[in-house]
């Protein structure tokens, strides 16, 4: 097994991965019932872990390459994600087209997933809607539907059937300083905030993210942890206001940005990024009438 983990319950097991889930790696989180098992986002480190992980099923929160990187090294029967991500997992023109990559960085991304995610494109995988659950046997896995950060990312409650215990798995709502990422072509910003006001009525025991916070203990510390994720929103609406005190094109302010801080865009998909996500806050200031464009460029109204 991988090197660090937690037990949450006696079906819930947190495999952590280095650096408590820090990209490129994240943290997987294994249910197994008295007759059926599953392991959630299997992340890079599952590569190291002896002896592989079996499960009867793989469940993504989304299609994106650091939540499927275990995939390959998970030995399981199906490996299912919302449909509406289903095609980024079924093949990589599908995974491409969530992204919204250049076409220029078309290659070296595709090279990026493959060689560093194990990325191998899985056409049988399966799809699921919202509510459907999934009876292991002493405890469920219910899907919840948290779009915003992809179109069909989603939170998975983990509950006995006793009642005794009940475990949220986060995804990629990862409740870090950076706050929510609705960069890709397939993102959505009004979708994230519906997302965000929905999270606090989940109510658990245990919240686990993807990277960074690990496991939050306890409702009130994740209502608070969710409040200070989504105070990200408006700091980078403020942000752009403050650069549309003066006229600026499109261009200009991708090359500003509000999403990175100076020096640490990544490459490949960070321009992308800032372009996607600046596009999403100034439709909505326009439709708003705070911002105003002659075609060219965009000031304050």
């Amino acid at each position: 097994m991988v090197a660090s983990q937690r037990s949450l319950s006696p079906y819930v097991t947190v495999l952590f991965g280095h650096e408590q889930g820090k990209y490129p790696d994240g943290n997987s989180v294994l249910v197994r019932g008295t007759h059926s098992s599953v392991v959630i986002d299997p992340a890079l480190s599952m590569h190291a872990a002896t002896p592989p992980v079996e499960v009867d099923r793989v469940l993504l929160t989304h299609a994106h390459e650091d939540h499927l990187a275990g995939v390959a090294a998970v030995v399981a029967g199906e490996v299912s994600v919302h449909h509406r991500d289903l095609p980024a997992l079924q093949s990589i023109d599908g995974l491409m087209a969530l992204y919204g990559v250049p076409v220029a960085a078309v290659a070296e991304m595709t090279a990026l997933v493959t060689e560093r995610f194990h990325y191998k494109g899985w056409p049988d995988a399966t799809g699921f809607d919202d509510g459907d659950v999934f009876d292991l046997g002493g405890v469920s896995v219910r899907a919840v539907h948290a779009p915003g950060h992809t179109g069909g990312h989603t939170v998975y409650v983990v509950e006995s059937d006793d009642g005794s215990h009940r475990t949220v798995v986060t995804g990629d709502i990862d409740l870090s300083s950076f706050g929510p990422y609705y960069g890709d072509a397939q993102s959505s910003l009004e979708e994230f905030e519906a997302t965000l006001q929905m999270l606090p009525s989940l109510v658990a025991d245990h919240y686990v993210t993807f990277h960074h916070k690990g496991v939050i203990d306890g409702h009130e510390s994740f209502v608070e942890a969710v409040d200070a994720f989504a105070a990200a929103i408006p700091r980078r609406e403020a942000a752009l206001l403050h650069l549309l005190r003066e006229p600026r094109t499109f261009a200009e302010l991708c090359d500003i940005g509000i999403v990175y801080r100076p020096g640490t865009r990544p490459p490949l998909f960070g321009d992308g990024v800032e372009a996607h996500s600046i596009e999403r806050h100034l439709h909505r200031l326009v439709e708003a009438g705070r911002v105003v464009s002659d075609g060219t460029r965009y000031e304050l109204a």
